[in-house]
């Protein structure tokens, strides 16, 4: 079992500087909302703090590291490995290292976000998307959501993820779409 102590240890040896003062920044808001939402504040932490992981491969290492691991990927995955594999590559990796399943599952899906994610999911992707040391159009509304409502505050974030990247001509992967749909089916 990989506790905080031992993630600290992983990401001090694997991520430069920024990466890791990001993370941490990413395992507090991940703690705060899962005490806030329900979930258990310590398995938020350490999914923050390992949730780039991976993030400091290249494209090419993403690639090797998704296949010795036998991830699917897919076409839009193919063209940006390292910015959209990077979470499930560091989920299996460190789903072999011993780390909880749980946790493994919402570093795994922090970047794209999918259906029927979990509250200890929704609370990492939630924070990743608006840390205090991001800043980006949309990001303030995300923010105001995550006091109150934290399916308002993953509506959104999916919402604005999804309009940037058609706004920028980018593919989107299923599992974001279907995240986007599933929070909107109602509407």
């Amino acid at each position: 079992m990989i506790d905080r102590t031992q993630a600290e240890l992983l990401i001090a040896g694997r991520l430069s500087e920024k990466r890791r003062e990001h993370s941490q920044r990413v395992a507090a808001k991940a703690a705060e909302l899962a005490r806030r939402f329900g979930a258990v504040a310590e398995a938020a932490e350490i999914a923050g703090l390992l949730h780039d992981y991976c993030r400091d491969l290249s494209d090419a290492e993403t690639l090797a590291a998704a296949a010795r691991f036998g991830l699917e990927v897919g076409a839009v995955e193919m063209r940006r490995p390292k910015k959209l594999l990077h979470g499930r590559v560091a989920a299996a990796e460190l789903a072999a290292a011993g780390l909880d399943a749980d946790i493994a599952a919402a570093i795994a899906r922090h970047t794209t976000g999918g259906p029927g994610m979990t509250v200890l999911e929704k609370c990492l992707y939630v924070a990743d998307f608006c840390e205090p040391g991001r800043e980006f159009p949309g990001l303030e509304e995300v923010r105001v959501l995550a006091l109150t409502s934290l399916d308002a505050a993953v509506a959104v974030a999916a919402r604005t993820s999804l309009l940037d990247l058609v706004g920028r001509g980018r593919g989107v992967v299923p599992g974001a779409l279907a995240l986007y749909n599933e929070m909107y089916a109602d509407d």
